[in-house]
Parts: C-alpha cells; sequence; structure tokens
C-alpha cells in the first residue's frame, strides 16, 4: 500500500510518528531500532512496509553491495582504496524470513566467482545484514523468531548491541571478516499469539530495542470506513524539517530536560542505561522532525513511554511520567502522559487474558488495593482474606476453567 493512503487514527498515531522519526534518524545516519506490539489486523506490518516510499536516498560508492559510504568506506572490497565512482540509490530496506540460516542473514561463499573459469577466487557474498548498511531490516513476528532461532537472535545482538552495530563473517577456508553495519532494526510481533510477548522470551533482545511501540485497533465507525474506502491521505511530518537542522548537534535540549534525563538512572534505579539513551535520542528527534532548535518536556513526553515500558513495571514507569509533568510544571509548561504510562507495560495481561478478567487482573496488581493484611496468589489465582477479629482464613477460588470463562 501507499503510504499516502495510510489512514491514521489514535491507535497507530504512535507508530507513524516513530516512523517519521526513524526516517529523520536514516536521513541523520542514526541506526534506532523500534519494535511494535499489536493484535493481528491492526496495520503494524502494512504501515512499516508503506514507509518506504518516505525514505530518502543515499550516496554509495558504485555497484558496492555493503553500501560503503564514498567518504568513510569500510568494506573488503573498498576499505584500502582511493577515490571511487558514486551513485544514488534508494535506501535499502531488507526482511529477514523465518527459514533464513546463518549464511543467509551474514553473508557466504560466492560460489560464481569461486568457480570462474578465467579468474577463480575465494570471496564472500555479502549476507541480508551486511546488505542493508545504512538501512533498515525488518524483522516480522520477531517473537516466534526469538523462540525459534536463537543463532538469528544472537546475530541481532550484535547488530543492535552497539551503534554502529557489527557483523562477523566466518566460512571456512576464508579468513573471518568483521565490519560495522549501520542498520536500523525495525520489528513487529503480535504478543497475543503463541509464544507470547518478546520481554517474556528474550529480555535481552527486547532491551536492545530503543522503543517499544504500541498499536490499536479503530476504535470509531468513521474511522474504519475511511480505511475501507481509501479516503483519508497521510501527511508526512519529516517533510517539514528545515534542511538546516542536519544533526542532532543543532538540537540541544533545555537545561532541564537534560538534567532530568541524566538523573533518570540513578534517581529511579533503572536496570538499563539504554533506556536513558533512548529517551535523550527520541526527545531530540522528535523536537529535529518538528522543525525545532530546542527540546523540550512536551518532546519528551511523547516518546519517554515507548522508551522505557518494555523495560519497566507499570508503578515504576507511572512514577517517572509523574516526575516529569511536575519537571514540566516547573518550567511553565503542561504535559499529560498518563494514558501513554498505563496499562502498557505487561502485553501479557492486557492480549492473553479474556476481557471478562481484565477488571480482576488490574485489581490483582495495584498494590494500593494490597493491604498489610491480605495477600493474593497469581500463581493458584486464589485470594485470601484475613478477619483482625477471627484468625479464621477463607479461600475463595478463582474459575478457571474455559467453559467457566465462556469458553474463551
Amino acid at each position: 500500500m501507499d503510504w499516502h493512503k495510510i489512514v491514521f487514527h489514535p491507535g497507530n498515531e504512535e507508530l507513524k510518528r516513530f516512523i517519521e522519526m526513524g526516517v529523520v534518524a536514516i536521513r541523520l545516519g542514526i541506526p534506532v531500532h523500534f519494535h511494535v506490539e499489536g493484535v493481528r489486523g491492526t496495520g503494524k506490518t502494512t504501515l512499516i512496509r508503506a514507509a518506504k516510499s518516505q525514505f530518502p536516498t543515499i550516496t554509495r560508492v558504485a555497484d558496492c553491495l555493503y553500501n560503503c559510504d564514498p567518504k568513510k568506506p569500510h568494506c573488503p572490497d573498498h576499505l584500502k582504496m582511493g577515490e571511487f565512482e558514486h551513485e544514488t540509490v534508494a535506501t535499502p530496506f531488507l526482511e529477514v524470513s523465518h527459514s533464513a540460516k546463518v549464511g543467509t542473514l551474514v553473508g557466504s561463499i560466492d560460489l560464481d566467482r569461486l568457480s570462474s573459469h578465467k579468474n577463480p577466487a575465494a570471496a564472500l557474498l555479502p549476507g541480508t545484514i551486511p546488505r542493508a548498511n545504512r538501512g533498515i531490516i525488518f524483522v516480522d513476528e520477531i517473537n516466534r523468531l526469538a523462540d525459534t532461532s536463537p543463532a538469528l537472535v544472537d546475530i541481532l545482538l550484535d547488530v543492535m548491541g552497539t551503534k554502529p552495530g557489527r557483523v562477523q563473517i566466518e566460512e571456512t577456508g576464508l579468513p573471518t571478516v568483521e565490519m560495522p553495519v549501520n542498520t536500523s532494526i525495525w520489528a513487529a510481533s503480535n504478543p497475543d499469539e503463541e509464544p507470547g510477548p518478546l520481554q517474556e522470551i528474550r529480555r535481552q533482545l527486547s532491551d536492545r530495542f530503543d522503543f517499544a511501540i504500541r498499536i490499536g485497533r479503530p476504535e470509531q465507525a468513521e474511522t474504519v470506513r475511511a480505511i475501507i474506502r481509501g479516503e483519508v491521505q497521510a501527511n508526512f511530518a519529516t517533510k517539514k524539517t528545515p534542511a538546516r537542522l542536519n544533526s542532532l548537534v543543532s538540537v540541544a535540549l533545555i537545561e532541564a530536560a537534560d538534567e532530568f534525563i541524566s538523573n533518570l538512572y540513578v534517581r529511579f534505579r533503572l536496570e538499563s542505561i539504554r533506556g536513558v539513551q533512548a529517551v535523550r535520542l527520541a526527545t531530540q528527534l522528535h523536537a529535529l522532525k518538528q522543525g525545532k532548535t530546542s527540546a523540550d518536556f512536551a518532546d519528551m513526553a511523547a516518546v519517554l513511554p515507548a522508551a522505557l515500558r518494555h523495560r519497566l513495571e507499570e508503578p515504576l514507569l507511572l512514577e517517572i511520567c509523574e516526575a516529569m509533568k511536575d519537571a514540566a510544571v516547573n518550567q511553565q509548561q503542561k504535559i499529560s502522559v498518563s494514558a501513554k504510562c498505563k496499562g502498557e507495560t505487561n502485553p501479557s495481561a492486557a492480549y492473553r487474558y479474556p476481557a471478562l478478567w481484565q477488571g480482576l487482573w488490574q485489581r490483582l496488581t495495584k498494590k494500593s488495593e494490597l493491604s498489610a493484611g491480605s495477600g493474593v496468589f497469581l500463581g493458584g489465582l486464589a485470594a485470601k482474606k484475613t478477619d483482625d477479629q477471627n484468625t479464621e482464613k477463607k479461600t475463595i477460588p478463582v474459575r478457571t476453567s474455559p467453559e467457566e470463562r465462556g469458553g474463551r
């Protein structure tokens, strides 16, 4: 589908925002990794694939399979050479198949050159990751890939571990080749299906993503009608970004926002510093996308939940959001973020349990409702209530059979 025929609504506006920010990052040469979760049919894959038409072009060494930047060549063919011919090509956008092998992803022996009659030579054929340098790799249903293909996930961890990442190509009889790759990983998954949410399958991989994005269903009949008819056209916000803002250096954080981000890791004892780095990067990208020369709490409020929701439990994320609101008030800024923080950090609860039990789950997970004299056992979903006047303990079983859940 063409990007200009996409219908945007509250359920997918967050994904649109981060796709736009990702395109700005491509222009700046900064890899940005994001993971979008949502139930089937909400348009995750459609939106990401449609965005290809909005990607900028890149200039590379002519015919280079590794998309070498003429100013900074990095591949085995051009690393030690001098001047090169240039060409302009589309930003690489490649997808990883679930049936892919390690050699397909990183590289293998070039059989054509090896069997050449005129000049046989042992050479490498770059895989998906090296060929996506300075572009994007899209992994659909990455939660299934994490469950069934640990070897491929280990390769992605290397690519996403640093910026730029790295890839190592190994073939018997050839020297090992290691090279940097400046590649963004965009991924999607359906956490309501087996094997479940990514952070429950491979938390290490989940943490490598800068942002975890939620996509929802359209809730208005008018929106559904527009989707069916293709009536609404999209405006791609990055096109209004001034050309003079060509680097993140041109976007400074206001002092109070910079101080807030700097204190996040220590003040709230976060497990991963990657979350803090993601908040800062996204805040600057959001401001740059808006054509601003400085980033403030309004920019931070638009992106902070996506940078932290897959790394924190909901109560801590809410606490950080409230602290951000207080800091913004001190700067005479009014922001609203609580709706983006609530109910979005535990997809297993939201996606796996029938609607009938959502209220129960929310009550069980609210610390404020668990008094000192009562306990809740989630393993058996049995509630134990103790009466101060009566030492007798009563156990209330919760029905869990499919028939008792209405067959759902």
